[in-house]
């Protein structure tokens, strides 16, 4: 998780194709850059509802629907060759390994574990919850995180969602 110091860590919560991504802090969103704000997870001043075309015409994504390095968190906030996982990397992750429902350090979420050569290789995804508004919406009962990949229609982006009841990588 971006901005996590520990797997467990809920780490920032982002809008599809925003770099700033934000933590709450007493009841507050605060801004990766520390500064606190009136922060509100809506659609103003977002990806959302933008087409295809508007998205590469302002330079947010490749001719292939995928953010460009500069709109991608993980490339932003890491550097190197760091990025968000595609949306067939996601359909691999939910496809082609094992998921355990477990706590770590009280935070509920699922180990994924590779199978075959990578059984020894896993990944912990906490439950993060979403903002919603001015809101930490279902925080500890669901996991939601972000690919780089557009959808084909016009108001989201492909990401994987899970509780402990299922998992599926969606648009």
């Amino acid at each position: 998780n971006v901005g996590a110091d520990k797997p467990e860590d809920y780490g920032y919560h982002f809008r599809w194709g925003d770099t700033v991504g934000y933590k709450r802090v007493n009841d507050k969103w605060v801004a990766s850059d520390g500064s606190s704000s009136n922060f509100s997870f809506t659609h103003l001043n977002s990806t959302y509802n933008k087409s295809f075309g508007d998205l590469f015409n302002a330079g947010w994504v490749t001719s292939a629907g995928y953010l460009m390095p500069e709109h991608d968190a993980a490339h932003v906030h890491w550097g190197g060759d760091w990025r968000m996982p595609t949306d067939q990397e996601i359909a691999n992750l939910c496809n082609k390994c094992d998921w355990t429902w477990t706590t770590m350090n009280r935070v509920q979420g699922y180990l994924v574990r590779g199978k075959g050569n990578y059984s020894s290789v896993s990944i912990f995804l906490p439950c993060v919850g979403y903002g919603y508004e001015t809101r930490l919406d279902y925080a500890g009962d669901v996991g939601r995180y972000w690919s780089s990949a557009m959808c084909s229609d016009t108001w989201n982006a492909f990401n994987l969602a899970f509780n402990s009841r299922s998992v599926n990588g969606a648009s």
